[in-house]
């Protein structure tokens, strides 16, 4: 029987820096926007695939005194891309195992579309990122 990935070995390393521990959540989304196409000729509907498109959310418990987290996020605010490296499993690519790859360069590179810091009451404050990337984003699995 085929094992199953768990979260609590992934990694996640962002500039540089290894934030996996101060995560609670990964969540990468690959996306390529469809046009319609069709001519007045066509009988069906016809699809052109766009350019490929990759987000990453991380969310994290904030903790200012003690979390990499928000430092480390907070001050690429607005900066040039960076490099980011997002092992599902924590054993690096193979086979089975990808690691998905972002690598800075020029004008490509993951930016930081967004920071979101919540203190509610009675509660744990967390500290969600959505990480827009720019330029390729290779999956390596050897």
């Amino acid at each position: 029987m085929a094992s199953r990935t768990h979260g609590k070995d992934s990694d996640f390393s962002f500039n540089g820096v290894a934030l996996e521990s101060d995560l609670r959540r990964i969540e990468q989304t690959v996306s390529a926007p469809v046009a319609n196409i069709p001519s007045f000729a066509d009988a069906w509907q016809n699809f052109l695939s766009g350019k490929k498109n990759v987000r990453t959310v991380i969310e994290g418990v904030y903790n200012p005194s003690a979390s990499q987290l928000d430092t480390t996020l907070f001050a690429r605010v607005g900066l040039a891309a960076v490099s980011t490296i997002f092992d599902p499993t924590g054993t690096g690519p193979a086979a089975g195992a990808p690691e998905y790859q972002c690598t800075a360069s020029g004008l490509t590179g993951v930016l930081i579309d967004s920071i979101e810091i919540e203190i509610p009451v009675g509660a744990e404050g967390r500290i969600t990122a959505t990480l827009q990337h720019s330029g390729s984003t290779s999956r390596a699995v050897a």
